[in-house]
């Protein structure tokens, strides 16, 4: 039995119902509407060597809160306060990995003004070595990944400013803006992001 070929009139009229539908839709690729807005928060953070095992250590950046690594490993980064290969002492960020944990997330320097960034890069991040860090530098941090309930596999995106840091006492203080919407990168604060 042969097949009857297809007229291009008939076609015509299915191409357009799928163009249709596919711009409604939108495209495959992009992500869900975001529903929380944008965050920021002001953290200090104790060393891990030298301070009370009470003070916390560490920042998870997906509960947007800090820990304490004595009692969980469940965090993104944490600080300390180390002797250089100059016998300098210097303030470090600890991405996960720099700490023998499993290689997730990490923090990347930045020259660009804190109230100036809106969106997070997608790479670059430093996820097995100290970051040394003073007073006043603005980082990027990438969470450990987390599977989005739209089936993506992303971390959540944030920025830090250094603002206090106290050598003796052995803290850091910074402000910090989080996209709490698993697969945005929007650093705009009290907003809801946009589709990227």
């Amino acid at each position: 039995m042969s097949a009857t070929p297809i007229s291009p009139r008939a076609v015509a009229p299915l191409a357009l119902a799928l163009l249709a539908a596919t711009a409604t839709c939108g495209s495959p690729f992009s992500l869900p509407p975001a529903n929380l807005g944008v965050p920021k928060g002001t953290v200090t953070l104790w060393a891990l060597n030298g301070t009370d095992l009470a003070e916390p250590s560490a920042y998870d950046v997906m509960l947007q809160t800090v820990a304490r690594t004595d009692r969980t490993s469940a965090f993104d980064f944490a600080f300390d306060v180390r002797v250089d290969s100059l016998n300098d002492t210097t303030a470090v960020l600890l991405p996960r990995g720099s700490l023998g944990l499993s290689i997730d997330g990490g923090l990347q320097l930045t020259q660009q003004v804190f109230d100036s960034i809106t969106i997070a890069p997608t790479g670059g991040y430093i996820d097995s070595l100290p970051v040394a860090v003073k007073a006043g530098n603005v980082l990027f941090a990438a969470s450990r990944q987390e599977t989005c309930n739209f089936g993506y596999i992303k971390p959540l995106y944030a920025k830090l400013h250094v603002t206090a840091l106290d050598l003796a006492a052995r803290t850091i203080t910074f402000d910090i803006v989080t996209d709490p919407n698993c697969g945005y990168r929007s650093l705009k604060v009290d907003t809801i992001p946009p589709t990227y």
